[in-house]
């Protein structure tokens, strides 16, 4: 399935030119290979942002915690294969909206693949947020903000929302969305949520307010059992 970018996507500075090292290259090769295999062949533009997006996460991490994943097999499959198997349920337009931001993963290899989204991170931790900051930065990417900011419901993001998508991975779904608030997703939208299969189970059977659960799909990440969830709005009565 192809994923491929414009010649000159809109969300980088045409003036920014990659030169790949030694190391992006193997990390490059071995992120195709593993794309390939799953059926997904990103382009040369989208793979020199997914290995900015590496390096940075690895100098980055020798100072703070930003993986778990140590070698660079692990790190390809969970956090940028992922994104690239969710991108097809996404269009190039509207507000993407992740929460509990961390590393930036799902959503900045999901920019990467459909960089006419806008794009708001919102993360607790200041250090993370700067490295995000820094990773959008050295991306040269446009319409993207990081929001540092603790959340503690629905409330909390009423200037946020409605968005078109919203993205939750690896933090407590219910919590980040549960009282009175705003709609969370505009008409059309799509929440996609990067949860275990037994959370998948458990918003399937109650879904979050104002959503209906449409499916769960496994991800090609690795034999986690990591589930993609996918929610609509509910029909208004």
């Amino acid at each position: 399935m192809a994923v491929g970018l414009p010649p000159r996507p809109a969300c980088y500075r045409t003036r920014r030119m990659v030169t790949r090292t030694s190391s992006t290259v193997s990390f490059a090769d071995r992120l195709r290979g593993i794309a390939a295999a799953a059926g997904f062949h990103p382009s040369e533009a989208q793979l020199d942002a997914f290995c900015i997006h590496h390096r940075l996460l690895r100098r980055w991490g020798e100072r703070m915690n930003l993986t778990g994943l140590k070698d660079d097999e692990a790190i390809a499959r969970r956090h940028f294969l992922e994104p690239i198997a969710a991108a097809p349920l996404l269009d190039d337009r509207g507000t993407l909206l992740d929460l509990g931001s961390g590393n930036g993963f799902p959503a900045i290899p999901l920019k990467v693949l459909r960089p006419g989204l806008r794009l708001v991170l919102v993360e607790a931790s200041e250090k993370k947020s700067a490295f995000l900051s820094a990773v959008l930065r050295e991306l040269g990417m446009r319409d993207a903000r990081v929001e540092t900011r603790r959340i503690g419901g629905r409330r909390d993001l009423a200037d946020l929302l409605p968005c078109r998508y919203l993205t939750i991975r690896a933090v407590r779904v219910r919590d980040l969305l549960k009282g009175e608030g705003p709609p969370i997703l505009e008409p059309g939208g799509r929440a996609l949520l990067f949860v275990a299969p037994d959370e998948a189970e458990a918003i399937r059977k109650r879904p979050l307010s104002g959503l209906r659960f449409v499916e769960a799909r496994p991800l090609p990440s690795s034999t986690t059992g990591s589930t993609l969830a996918v929610l609509e709005p509910a029909p208004v009565a």
